[in-house]
């Protein structure tokens, strides 16, 4: 019985990870996208048309787990509420991106997003009164000493546009933080469709006030909207799929293989390869996250042992 329970441990594992893999790949692709299309139109438009074509995997989604039957009952205020404010903030944190990818060499920009566990570090001592010990403070430090590495304020390479990747970060986090109050009892499903309903609503109306312009320059770029929407979207599905499986602790440190990726990605569309401005600062960022996730599976293994005790 323990063997075959560890098979079964094994398989969800691997499955988990491969999830997540592709759901990183996805992100970085349908970013590469972004990059090819920025200069032709505004970022409002492109997060319009990448927030409504995601509603396409979405709804594959929805019909094969069967749960457009209940989308739209038991839903109360409070859970509207939170929706809204975290469809705003994942609306913030695309317009921040799509501005970085555009106007920042492509593996520096999305690197610094890799920041976002600090701020979710931060933002759960302020919301979710959380303790932080002096790992997690060192964390801290390490991270930020490495965004400051990578950003290099006073020197010839700094490009103000690399903030909004630290502000895509910090956007995340609140995501993050807001999904801490949406109560157990509402599925995943329900919580990406109000979540993206609310995202579409407000990129929507920030468009209309800002460009008010729905020319598309040719039927090659419409295609390339509709495929920002649908490989968003299907990243967002496979994220929460893979964390669904295993605990967090477990996949966390499999998100920075966005690094390299987005390295290659970078090398092969754009031909960039900004070593000089990625080293040494990526490696702190990356080690301060696994500080994180090393703490937070040592407060699990604690936790479940304190259980097993009593």
């Amino acid at each position: 019985m323990k063997i075959a329970k560890e098979k079964v441990d094994l398989r969800k594992t691997l499955i988990a990870i491969l999830t997540m893999l592709l759901g990183v790949v996805c992100v970085d692709l349908y970013l590469v996208v972004i990059r090819f299309i920025g200069n032709d139109y505004s970022v409002f438009k492109l997060a319009v048309f990448r927030n409504f074509f995601a509603v396409i995997p979405l709804l594959v989604l929805l019909f094969f787990s069967g749960e457009y039957n209940s989308l739209f009952k038991n839903v109360n205020k409070k859970f509207l509420s939170l929706c809204c404010f975290r469809g705003l903030s994942f609306l913030a944190m695309n317009i921040f991106i799509f501005i970085s990818v555009i106007n920042v060499e492509f593996a520096t920009a999305m690197t610094l997003t890799f920041s976002s566990p600090f701020f979710i570090v931060i933002l759960s001592i302020i919301f979710l009164q959380d303790k932080v010990g002096i790992y997690r403070w060192s964390a801290i430090i390490i991270g930020f000493l490495g965004v400051v590495l990578i950003l290099r304020p006073t020197s010839d390479i700094f490009n103000y546009y690399s903030i909004y990747s630290i502000l895509t970060a910090f956007a995340w986090g609140v995501t993050v933080i807001i999904l801490k109050f949406i109560p157990s009892n509402f599925s995943t499903s329900k919580i990406q469709f109000y979540t993206l309903m609310f995202n579409v609503i407000g990129a929507f109306f920030l468009f209309v006030i800002l460009s008010n312009d729905f020319t598309v320059n040719n039927l090659r770029d419409l295609l390339l909207m509709v495929l920002t929407g649908i490989l968003g979207g299907t990243a967002a599905i496979l994220f929460v799929y893979a964390y669904r499986l295993i605990s967090l602790s477990k996949l966390a440190s499999f998100e920075y293989f966005g690094i390299p990726s987005s390295f290659l990605l970078g090398w092969i569309f754009f031909n960039e390869a900004p070593w000089q401005q990625l080293f040494p600062g990526v490696l702190l960022i990356v080690s301060a996250g696994f500080i994180i996730i090393w703490r937070d599976s040592q407060k699990i293994k604690t936790v479940k042992a304190n259980k097993k005790f009593y």
